[in-house]
């Protein structure tokens, strides 16, 4: 069972993303105290720069907490193309700094990110994951 804290994500995304987590056994938290899976929600941005500039801040934020975990998993995830390259730009280059970390990006659908917050520790990290 892993703890699990959803970041920034629309409200319908997040309230089924947390559905699925929570039949499969995890706790979704409000505030991090222990963090097992961190969900980044890019949402659909604007602006190139100040988006990334916003998850970034948000790993960075909550690495210190990841790395107390056992089995530490992010997943980026953005609603539109903008959005999606930030997610993968960020998992790749985090991915290559943190290798005990999985941290992988996904599309903007509720079961894909409760499935790519469920990879385990022997799983792959860098990787972008999508709907058919």
């Amino acid at each position: 069972m892993a703890a699990v804290l959803i970041t920034g994500a629309d409200e319908a995304l997040a309230r089924e993303t947390s559905r699925l987590l929570t039949s499969a056994g995890h706790t979704v938290v409000a505030a991090a105290g222990d963090l097992d899976v961190l969900i980044i929600d890019a949402g659909a941005p604007r602006e190139f720069e100040s988006a990334l500039a916003e998850v970034v801040r948000v790993l960075q934020e909550h690495l210190p907490l990841l790395e107390r975990s056992a089995a530490p998993t992010v997943v980026i995830t953005g609603h539109d193309e903008v959005a999606e390259a930030i997610a993968n730009l960020v998992a790749v280059q985090y991915a290559r700094s943190f290798p005990r970390l999985r941290i992988n990006a996904a599309g903007p659908d509720a079961a894909l990110i409760a499935a790519t917050a469920q990879v385990g520790p022997d799983g792959p990290s860098g990787a972008y994951f999508e709907s058919e």
